[in-house]
């Protein structure tokens, strides 16, 4: 097997995309790099991370939750749940996932490390 044999990328919505039906139980293993603040929902997210996994699939998860959408909330705009890592965690137990390895560690994604602006 090809090293790309069996890989996705998808451009495009997620939820759009990866709600449809044919995507149940597709996967063997997800993974969302500073990507999950990028979420109206991120419980919906994760449930459906949850659903186009195989049995004993694996999501690996790298990135912060910052939320995209925290500060543009007004009448006409879809409001945003935004979650603590904590609520993260517990709503991710609830869909079955089991936490096997958990660290925090510092990055410098879109950041120049020798700018002021740090």
């Amino acid at each position: 097997m090809g090293i790309t044999e069996g890989f996705s990328m998808c451009g495009g919505d997620f939820v759009e995309v990866y709600s449809d039906p044919s995507q149940v139980g597709v996967w063997d293993a997800v993974v969302t790099c500073f990507f999950i603040d990028t979420a109206h929902n991120v419980v919906e997210y994760i449930e459906i991370i949850s659903r186009v996994l195989k049995d004993g699939g694996v999501w690996i998860n790298l990135g912060p939750l910052l939320y995209h959408f925290a500060d543009m909330y007004g009448q006409e705009d879809e409001m945003s749940i935004e979650l603590s890592l904590e609520d993260v965690k517990r709503v991710a137990l609830q869909y079955g996932f089991q936490l096997e390895n958990e660290r925090t560690i510092e990055t410098t994604y879109t950041t120049n490390p020798l700018s002021m602006m740090q």
